[in-house]
């Protein structure tokens, strides 16, 4: 022990500089920077994690872009048969066979989303 003691008071500065340089890559190495998430703002999350956020919301934000071009495609079409009624003052059965089906369909979609978010609620997922 004594010898060690001798060594390092003898080497002093030396010692300090490869402690703080060992100290340092331990740092450099074992420990992941870290940001505060999106989602949860008192949580500390890696680059990884981070990532996976954002590509969360991204596709998140596609959907809802999707969501409102079938609104207003739906719109649209609406339109285009209440204009050809005002004009021509008849129906065209195809156009409203083809506009009551996508009322049902957006129907049924907004029914199943509702349904997927109470049975994840209900399950505690």
């Amino acid at each position: 022990m004594d010898k060690i003691l001798k060594f390092l008071n003898h080497e002093r500065y030396e010692s300090i500089a490869v402690i703080i340089a060992c100290l340092l890559l331990i740092w450099f190495w074992g420990c992941e920077s870290k940001v505060q998430s999106i989602s949860n703002p008192n949580a500390l999350v890696t680059r990884d994690e981070l990532n996976a956020e954002v590509d969360f919301y991204l596709a998140n934000a596609e959907i809802r872009y999707k969501n409102l071009d079938r609104q207003d495609e739906f719109k649209k079409t609406l339109l285009e048969a209440a204009l050809l009624y005002g004009q021509t003052g008849t129906i065209n059965p195809f156009g409203l066979i083809t506009t009551l089906a996508g009322i049902l369909g957006v129907g049924a979609t907004v029914d199943n989303i509702r349904k997927r978010k109470e049975i994840k609620r209900i399950n505690g997922s």
